[in-house]
């Protein structure tokens, strides 16, 4: 029975993160931001694309449905089954997987944010420590940087050191684990996500926050 809840947690969860938010509210504004930018459908796009209200909103949304998703979970609980873990990992396959896009998405960053900020919490508390660590690890790169890609990526790469220190002998517990097994693979699918940014960091051409790239004008037939 367990895992019949489980699989319909993921399932729920799978559809609801593959919500292009970005990708909607581009088409509000009758744009296509796939066509555009990064051509990427995540916050920093639509902010590039759109107008810098757009980040905000983007992010919070897609921040919004992966913590959604893993809170469904954790109410609807069962003895045996972490469905908070089974809705946290629908919500992020869906965001990068979208059946919305064709199995396409984004890079998971915001959507993976929204997750840890309820799943990342040490033993005999509520308060996601290892998330701000990896929020702080991510506002000061980006306050050297000012590259959302690199401060995503060094972002990924702290938050499973840092669950799993303040985990200390709770490492050994299998609920735990699988939590800090997770949030690593997670770190791991977010950089590889931004291997094309990573090249384009290397090469001096990846754009810093603040810098937009202009809409093409339309073509004028005569």
């Amino acid at each position: 029975m367990n895992w019949l809840w489980i699989g319909a947690t993921f399932a729920a969860a799978y559809l609801v993160g593959g919500i292009p938010f970005g990708l909607v509210a581009g088409k509000l504004k009758g744009i296509d931001i796939r066509e555009h930018g990064s051509k990427n459908i995540g916050a920093t796009n639509a902010g590039r694309v759109l107008g810098r209200p757009w980040f905000f909103i983007v992010l919070a949304l897609d921040a919004l449905k992966g913590a959604a998703c893993a809170l469904a979970g954790h109410y609807l609980a069962r003895e045996g089954a972490d469905l908070a873990l089974a809705g946290g990992v629908g919500a992020i396959v869906g965001h990068f997987f979208s059946i919305f896009l064709r199995f396409k998405g984004g890079k998971g960053v915001a959507a993976g944010l929204g997750v840890v900020l309820v799943l990342a919490h040490p033993p005999a508390t509520v308060v996601p420590y290892a998330a701000f660590v990896a929020l702080g690890i991510f506002v000061l790169t980006l306050a050297i940087t000012r590259w959302v890609s690199a401060s995503s990526i060094m972002a990924a790469l702290a938050l499973p050191i840092a669950y799993g220190l303040w985990l200390g002998e709770a490492i050994g517990d299998s609920f735990y684990l699988t939590r800090l097994l997770f949030f690593a693979l997670v770190g791991g699918a977010v950089i590889v996500k931004h291997r094309a940014n990573i090249g384009r960091i290397f090469a001096g051409k990846e754009p810093r926050l603040g810098e937009s790239r202009p809409l093409p004008m339309p073509e004028v037939k005569t």
